[in-house]
């Protein structure tokens, strides 16, 4: 379910998207707007494979309705950013390479897992132990390689809405993303974050715009 879009919220994103058209990249087709109706939605972008018929959409969250300006409209460009490396063919995705790698790891953690336990109640068999930690470092590769993709293209949607876009994450809006983490803003093991840092993304952002 979405709301309504108010009129200026809709021509700030039409005029944030007309960016890409302008450095030549131009968004086509052009992503239809919403706004969730759940307010735990985050916002986010939808897009089909490309060479496809359908057309994408960008989700804003209800938040952004009271957002500050300057900060509304990194969000805005970062999820259309999404769109434009999808339309593009630039946006890190589950390839069939690293499908079958996530798969794999996964049937080797389960089998590991299965067994331990079927040594540990039996007593014969391989180590229950060492086939235990094979399970658990097998599940932990699993989950790494699958936020590492996410990552990779969220950082690449960030450089994308400042080269193209000319947006960049504000210091507000970092201290709004480190409270959206909490209690997981400040773990120290970049490998297993989905987003890199609020902190780091406002940087690289700045190294990149170009507007």
């Amino acid at each position: 379910m979405t709301a309504a879009v108010p009129a200026p919220l809709r021509q700030e994103f039409e005029t944030i998207a007309a960016r890409a058209a302008a450095v030549g990249r131009p968004l086509a087709p052009m992503p239809t707007l919403e706004i969730a109706t759940n307010s735990r939605r985050d916002s986010r972008a939808f897009t089909d494979p490309v060479g496809s018929a359908g057309t994408p959409r960008v989700r804003l969250a209800q938040d952004l309705l009271d957002t500050a300006p300057e900060d509304r409209a990194w969000t805005i460009a970062h999820e259309l950013s999404h769109v434009l490396r999808a339309q593009e063919g630039t946006r890190v995705t589950f390839t069939r390479g690293r499908l079958n790698a996530v798969w794999a790891l996964l049937a080797l953690a389960v089998a590991a897992l299965t067994v331990a336990g079927y040594a540990g109640l039996t007593r014969s068999g391989p180590s229950a132990d060492l086939m235990a930690v094979l399970g658990v470092v097998g599940l932990a590769a699993w989950a790494a390689l699958i936020v590492e993709v996410i990552r990779r293209e969220e950082t690449g949607a960030d450089a994308t809405a400042a080269e193209v876009f000319g947006e960049v994450l504000t210091v507000a809006g970092v201290k709004r993303l480190q409270r959206r983490e909490r209690p997981f803003a400040e773990f120290p093991v970049t490998a297993w974050r989905t987003h890199p840092r609020p902190s780091h993304r406002r940087r690289a952002g700045l190294a990149r715009v170009t507007r």
